[in-house]
């Protein structure tokens, strides 16, 4: 057994200062120490492939790798991001996942069976290396120097499975807000005239980006025909396309944007992709980057795939995204609108999402990225004067 101190010093030690992640009854006294830790602190993800996704992008505003902390069960909602994420754009992160259901070890409940049989198993089949988690204090440097030189070979993830009783009871000293909420109201207007045929294409809002785009900003776009029109419209080195981890974009951002409040962030994100992950709307409004704009680019279809219907058409995203506490959300079909919002953003101007209904349909001659998504990544992290 191992106290929290002893893991999250040596982590600190070696420059692994951002931690994430979701909870587990094995995961409480390293987070609680984690959270105790005024200089760590740990940042609560909606789910677990949000977690890998926000410290990826951590990585990529530091060149450091983060900590990412999960139970086994949740493994399976990493397994998008550290596929088609972490693996395709080789961005490395530690990851402790708890081994509940552990064969031989303590009784569990029935839905850790499974999993607590796969859990290694699974890690391997994904490339994953991994090894136990340290079991004494001599065993933490070693450990740790593994997954370092893992790392400095790879940059992918590495993993310690955690058994029981890893980590020594650690009480949490924060505490949580008390006070009462109180009455709270909302208000939201969409101003939507245009029927869908008359409304603007992807490609002319992506164009109103390229303009309002200043070069210091950093623009993550989404995946599918997002991405691709936006680097068929305009390359640059300031920005990343996403080809996979579908509704990541938004996690990813945020993970940039809270390490470099200087920049403003700018996601060019899509209907689909926000309802696979709209936990990430919370995410977001909770950790509040005042330089983050997130725009929705809706046509109310799955574009790249043949145009099949999504579920947006009666959904209002600035709303959620007003309950979820962005300082700012606007819901509009006029290119005029978008350009203004765009052009008038700060880096002070609180998270800020900005729905923007569109019409199908993409580029006649539409490109694809003519860069891989490490070297993408390598790019971009270049241009932050990272790496």
């Amino acid at each position: 057994m191992v106290t929290a101190h002893e893991f999250l010093d040596a982590c600190r030690t070696h420059g692994l200062r951002f931690f994430t992640g979701t909870p587990c009854s094995y995961l409480k006294p390293l987070i609680n120490g984690a959270l105790n830790d005024a200089a760590l602190g740990f940042r609560d993800a909606v789910n677990e492939g949000d977690a890998v996704a926000l410290a990826a992008g951590a990585y990529i505003a530091t060149g450091v790798p983060s900590v990412v902390m999960f139970q086994n069960s949740g493994l399976g909602n990493a397994v998008n991001a550290l596929t088609s994420l972490n693996w395709p754009f080789k961005i490395p992160a530690l990851l402790i996942v708890t081994h509940r259901g552990e064969p031989g070890g303590p009784a569990d409940e029935p839905q850790h069976e499974l999993m607590g049989e796969i859990t290694t198993a699974l890690l391997d089949t994904m490339r994953v290396p991994w090894i136990p988690f340290p079991a004494s204090a001599a065993e933490i440097e070693p450990a740790l120097m593994r997954a370092l030189k893992h790392f400095a070979e790879h940059s992918l993830p590495f993993a310690f499975v955690m058994p029981h009783g890893a980590v020594a009871e650690t009480p949490l000293l924060t505490t949580r807000p008390t006070a009462a909420l109180g009455a709270r109201s909302f208000s939201f207007e969409e101003q939507l005239p245009l029927p869908t045929a008359q409304r603007a294409t992807r490609s002319d809002a992506l164009l109103a980006l390229l303009a309002a785009k200043r070069d210091d900003d950093i623009v993550v776009a989404t995946t599918g025909f997002t991405g691709r029109e936006l680097f068929t419209l305009g390359d640059a080195a300031n920005q990343l396309y996403m080809v996979g981890a579908m509704g990541g974009a938004s996690a990813l951002a945020l993970g940039i944007a809270l390490h470099l409040p200087q920049r403003r962030v700018l996601i060019a994100d899509g209907d689909g992709a926000v309802l696979m992950r709209m936990g990430n709307l919370a995410m977001v409004g909770a950790h509040a980057p005042k330089n983050l704009l997130h725009l929705v680019l809706d046509n109310e279809a799955h574009d790249s795939t043949g145009a099949q219907a999504t579920l947006s058409r009666g959904v209002s995203f600035g709303a959620m995204a007003q309950a979820c506490g962005y300082a700012r959300a606007i819901g509009s079909d006029s290119t005029a609108v978008l350009a203004e919002e765009l052009a008038a953003h700060s880096t002070e101007s609180g998270p800020t999402l900005v729905h923007f209904r569109t019409r199908t349909g993409t580029l006649a001659q539409l490109g694809r990225p003519k860069i891989s998504p490490a070297e993408a990544t390598s790019r971009l992290m270049r241009e932050l004067g990272i790496a």
